[in-house]
């Protein structure tokens, strides 16, 4: 699906509800209302304050506390939904708050009156889905989708990149474009500090203030990336793909990935070749 919407309650989940709204290709919108809302993301269970409205880059798992009674609205949608021209396609892939090698997540305080506002588009947005055969409808949904996202852009540069952040984005831009390069043969923090001309402590400091996670983390989510990619995408054998990524043991390899998804390298090619 294109898009969707769903009301979250962590006591209450379906994680078949949800399974679109964590797929790789999709932008995440989540507004926490009255009384706030703990959340799992990357890995991470964080407490978002209410009337917050949390952006979620692709490819960033959103997760749910199994003991949370307290509610949120999840909505979701493809980069092909949301660039029905140019200008729009432009605009959400330079959306900064949807960078994943910028952020994780991103949360942002909204007034307390546009909690109705939520509540209204979130109902709008499950009738879009229930006609979505009807052109009328694709276009309620895109409208409503892009308004949600230009509103929180605008809040965003209203705030300024200065007042919302407060740290070196630049140095953390240009470790993980390093580590996008070098992963396959370089798997060291303090290699990559090395070529920042910081120290490791220094990295792991502005890596865990700019996306919440440590520099380790950050090589381990691309490498897993490049190795679910040759997987899925590359006809070499499973000792090859190893090989190039920089593993002289197919077994560590196995052990890795195994340890990372929770299904070996093998069951994941075969998942992708049904």
């Amino acid at each position: 699906m294109e898009f969707g919407v769903h009301r979250v309650i962590g006591k209450e989940r379906e994680d078949s509800a949800i399974a679109d709204a964590t797929a790789t290709d999709n932008y995440t919108v989540l507004f926490v209302s009255a009384g706030g809302c703990r959340i799992q993301i990357d890995k991470k269970m964080i407490e978002v304050d209410e009337y917050s409205l949390v952006l979620v880059p692709r490819g960033i798992k959103i997760g749910f506390d199994p003991e949370e009674a307290r509610a949120f609205l999840i909505i979701y949608f493809s980069d092909n939904f949301f660039a029905r021209t140019d200008i729009d396609a432009s605009f959400i892939r330079s959306f900064k708050s949807f960078d994943r090698r910028q952020y994780t997540y991103q949360v942002l305080s909204v007034p307390q009156e546009y909690a109705t506002y939520y509540e209204f588009v979130g109902q709008q947005l499950k009738l879009s889905k229930q006609n979505y055969n009807q052109a009328i409808y694709r276009d309620l949904a895109h409208n409503i989708v892009k308004q949600v996202v230009l509103l929180a852009a605008i809040y965003l540069e209203e705030k300024g990149p200065g007042e919302l952040l407060g740290y070196n984005m630049d140095l953390v831009r240009r470790f993980q474009d390093l580590v996008e390069k070098n992963v396959k043969k370089e798997k060291r923090v303090m290699y990559y500090a090395d070529l920042l001309h910081i120290g490791s402590k220094k990295l792991t400091s502005l890596t865990n203030e700019v996306l919440g996670i440590t520099p380790k983390e950050v090589i381990t989510g691309e490498l897993l990336r490049v190795s679910k990619q040759s997987l899925a995408e590359s006809s070499l054998s499973i000792k090859q793909i190893a090989w190039e990524l920089g593993y002289t043991n197919v077994n560590n390899f196995s052990t890795f990935f195994l340890k990372e998804t929770g299904t070996t390298p093998k069951e994941y090619r075969k998942s992708w070749q049904q």
